[in-house]
Order: structure tokens, then C-alpha cells, then sequence
């Protein structure tokens, strides 16, 4: 690789900060928007867990889903970003096994929370095409996200692997060099054959595949919309724009930093200004589960709540009810009547 491209490029970065925006502000400010962040993902989301756990709301599907997303926030405002904040600031080698993880952390949650749509969008769909039968119960939703819990951890191992620390460094006298405010953390370089392999079917597996197949039952139950089953969609209505709002921002918030990360080894020399792109992709993926909790917010009469939805099982057995007894009504008279 030419030092001198880089060198020049790092210099050119420096002096477009410099101008236009002090490179140690442009630190604080992403350190104190990381920061912020943080906070309120520890709060919003504790709150939400002990909320599901002291008034022992896992009785229902759809709480399971819930307590499974907030943990996974949780987690990313307690160890992913002070792990990215200390990555980025810290001179040294404890630096490193920040990035690697923050890296682990991150991947896990990003795993975890788009597959728990997939099963709360399969669980659903289970209802209202097969309202007669039990086939997804409370017990199975709770083995399926230990499960996918499993799987996350398992399959982003490879993070801690690949990810190391980068420490961007500028020329300011003949012969001198300094580092910059910020590190960053990048593709280790002694694994340059497995960058692309592994991000392609990171890409696929995290963000493509789960969008897809949300996507496809969501449009399964809208083709359906017209037929026999309107009765069923509009009962769970709520829990269909719940749906679509979580996918909406997974989304918004996974696939850019995705993308970003397999097209870093391309614009990484070549753009003066990718490493702030690269923090800002970060931040707003940080962001995701501050927008989980606005969502959480707006559909509190179906989230955290023990008032459940008039299933389509149990009008049919209150309409069965209502039957008898006003059989058994037009019965008694006749039987006066005879006597």
C-alpha cells in the first residue's frame, strides 16, 4: 500500500475539519450523542423489562417478542456503546478488545432483533389462518428465542476475529506524525480473503433474509385481506402496524452501517470525510432501540398489557354460548305453555 496516498489523504481530512470544523468538537460531539444514547437505552429498556417481569406479563406471545428486542437493546446501551466509546478514545491496547466487543455485542443484538419480528410475524400469521388451533403456544415462543439467542452468539463469533482497532494517523512536520482524535475500529488486514465472504453473508443473513421473509408474510395476510379472513386481520390490526413499524426501523437503522462496513476497504483511502460517514452510520444504528421505545409507546394498549385482543377462538365460543342459551329460552316457554 503507498504510505504517501494515505498520508496525503489523512492530511487533506485534517485540514477539511480544521476549516470548516474543529476535529476534537466533531469528538466530543459524537462521544457525547453515543453517550446520551446509551443512557436512555438503559433506562427505556430496564424500565420495559422490569415493567414485563414485576407484573408477570410473559404470559403473553407477543410480550415474549418484546422482553426478547428490549433485552437485546439493553445489552447494545450497557455494553456496545461504552465499549465503542472507550474503542475510539482510548490510546492502547485495551482498545482492541473494546472494539472486538463492541463488534460481538452489536452483531448479537442486530441478529436477535430482526429475527424476533420474523417469529412474531410467524406467530401471528399461525393465529389468523389457523385460529382453531393451538399451534404456536407461550412455552415455544420462549424455546424459540432462547434459541435464536443461541444462534446469535454462535454465528457473529467471527467478529472477534476480523475486528481490530485503527488508529489514523497525520503527518504535521517533516518526519513527525501524530494520531487523530478518534480511532476506529476496521477490518483486521491480515484477513483481507475473508472480508468480503463473511460481510456478504453477514449482509444476507442479518438485514436481507429477515426483511424478506417479514415482508412475504406480511404480504401473504394482505392478499388475504378480501377473503374470509378480514374478520381475523382486523382483529390483530395492531399487531400487524406494530409489525410493520419494527421492520421499518431495522431497516433504517441496520442496512445503511451494513453496507457502509462492506464498502469501507473502497472509499476508506479514497474519501478525506468516510470516517465521519462511518460514525454517523454507527450512531443512528445506536439509535434503533430509542425508536423501539417511541413504537412501544404509541402501542401500549397491545404492548405490556394484560387486556388481551377478542381472539377469533373466542367469539366463536361466546357466539356458540349465546346459541344455547337462547334455545334453551325458546324452549322453556313452549314447555309452560304445554303444561
Amino acid at each position: 500500500m503507498n504510505y504517501t496516498v494515505i498520508l496525503d489523504n489523512a492530511n487533506e481530512s485534517s485540514q477539511i475539519l480544521q476549516d470548516g470544523f474543529p476535529e476534537s468538537t466533531l469528538a466530543n460531539i459524537i462521544i457525547f450523542m453515543e453517550a446520551s444514547t446509551s443512557v436512555l437505552l438503559m433506562a427505556g429498556n430496564g424500565f420495559t423489562i422490569a415493567l414485563i417481569q414485576k407484573r408477570k406479563l410473559l404470559g403473553r406471545s407477543t410480550n415474549v417478542f418484546i422482553f426478547s428486542i428490549a433485552i437485546a437493546d439493553f445489552l447494545n446501551g450497557a455494553v456496545s456503546i461504552p465499549s465503542h466509546i472507550l474503542s475510539i478514545t482510548y490510546k492502547g491496547e485495551f482498545s482492541i478488545y473494546m472494539c472486538k466487543c463492541y463488534t460481538f455485542v452489536s452483531y448479537m443484538s442486530k441478529t436477535v432483533v430482526p429475527y424476533t419480528v420474523v417469529f412474531m410475524s410467524a406467530e401471528k400469521a399461525m393465529r389468523i389462518l389457523c385460529p382453531t388451533k393451538e399451534i404456536v403456544t407461550v412455552a415455544r415462543c420462549m424455546f424459540c428465542t432462547s434459541l435464536l439467542w443461541f444462534f446469535a452468539a454462535s454465528f457473529n463469533i467471527w467478529c472477534v476475529v476480523l475486528f481490530t482497532i485503527q488508529e489514523d494517523k497525520r503527518q504535521t512536520d517533516i518526519g513527525s506524525f501524530e494520531t487523530t482524535s478518534l480511532s476506529r475500529c476496521v477490518l483486521d488486514q491480515r484477513f483481507d480473503y475473508l472480508h468480503i465472504p463473511f460481510l456478504s453473508i453477514d449482509l444476507i443473513v442479518l438485514c436481507i433474509f429477515p426483511l424478506l421473509t417479514t415482508m412475504i408474510i406480511l404480504l401473504v395476510l394482505a392478499r388475504n385481506y378480501f377473503t374470509v379472513l378480514k374478520e381475523r386481520l382486523i382483529t390483530y390490526f395492531f399487531v400487524i402496524k406494530l409489525l410493520i413499524a419494527l421492520l421499518s426501523v431495522i431497516f433504517v437503522c441496520h442496512v445503511p452501517l451494513e453496507v457502509i462496513i462492506l464498502l469501507d476497504k473502497t472509499f476508506s483511502d479514497a474519501s478525506p470525510l468516510w470516517p465521519v460517514i462511518v460514525n454517523c452510520a454507527i450512531m443512528i444504528s445506536f439509535t434503533r432501540g430509542i425508536w423501539n421505545l417511541l413504537i412501544y409507546g404509541y402501542f401500549k394498549h397491545y404492548v405490556c398489557r394484560k387486556r388481551h385482543l377478542t381472539s377469533i377462538r373466542a367469539n366463536h365460543n361466546i357466539n356458540k354460548n349465546v346459541f344455547r342459551v337462547n334455545s334453551l329460552r325458546q324452549r322453556i316457554p313452549r314447555r309452560r305453555e304445554v303444561i
